[in-house]
């Protein structure tokens, strides 16, 4: 695999912000190496140059390197325990209508789908209303569609036994071949964009905002001037959710969120 020096990477990175006003500085420079080292790789490409003519030769090259940049890795149900907790606030919201929530690095939307069978679970799915966003065009297209592969459903049904132990998992999707369909009526309730959370504002106000294993890749001051955008957003008493690898703990600040559940990583808007 191709090892990429700082100059190159600072080089490629000037070039993506230059032509195509999209801005990677702010990524952790070790993950970001491996990424781009990659994707130089998936797009049989000989160097760093060679990936930089590219991208200054076919405009259109930036959708799928993007693409293969922001692969992210996700599951149904995964890490049970905070599904488990997220029974709890969401009991909390019966009497609010809307419920607004926002999946902020929703990737291919396995958590969107996770969310939509506690919604339907607690009969709350006709009080919601999500934006579901990522940067990664195909993910956001492959999260629309609700279709995985079969080979990943045992893990699927093990986290979704673990949460719930009485229901059938089953029920909630449609065997295809060598896929599986999710029921749409899940996501019923999702609006799906594509967003830079670097780059783009967001507006919006939310009751709750999940944000789970995306930070993990930005440098420190981005991950703080993130933190502040989800406070932001977040309405009075609104709960915000971080992935079990971010590493947000030690740059929470206290005077703003309160720990709501420490090992779900649940925090609340103070």
């Amino acid at each position: 695999m191709v090892e990429l020096t700082n100059e190159e990477l600072n080089s490629l990175n000037r070039v993506i912000l230059t032509r195509y006003g999209i801005d990677f500085t702010s990524y952790e420079t070790g993950s970001f190496k491996r990424r781009v080292a990659r994707a130089i790789s998936v797009f049989n490409l000989e160097s760093v140059h060679s990936l930089w003519a590219k991208l200054l030769k076919e405009r259109d090259f930036i959708y799928p390197f993007i693409d293969e940049l922001t692969v992210g890795l996700t599951a149904m149900f995964r890490d049970p325990i905070l599904w488990i907790s997220l029974k709890k606030v969401l009991r909390t919201y019966h009497e609010k209508d809307p419920i607004h929530i926002w999946h902020a690095g929703c990737s291919t939307g396995e958590e969107v789908f996770t969310m939509g069978i506690l919604l339907d679970e607690l009969n709350l799915a006709s009080q919601a209303k999500a934006l579901a966003t990522d940067l990664n065009q195909g993910a956001v297209k492959a999260a629309r569609e609700g279709k995985y592969r079969k080979q990943v459903m045992d893990e699927y049904i093990q986290n979704f036994r673990e949460y719930n132990s009485v229901k059938r998992f089953e029920s909630y999707y449609t065997p295809h071949g060598d896929t599986v369909c999710f029921n749409q009526s899940l996501i019923r309730h999702v609006e799906f964009q594509n967003h830079n959370l670097i780059m783009d504002k967001m507006e919006q106000k939310f009751d709750i905002i999940f944000c789970r294993n995306v930070m993990i890749y930005f440098d420190t001051a981005t991950k703080l001037r993130l933190l502040q955008q989800f406070y932001d957003c977040l309405n009075p008493g609104g709960y915000f959710i971080i992935g079990f690898y971010d590493a947000l703990v030690p740059l929470i600040d206290e005077k703003k969120f309160e720990f709501f559940d420490l090992n779900a990583k649940i925090f609340r808007k103070i």
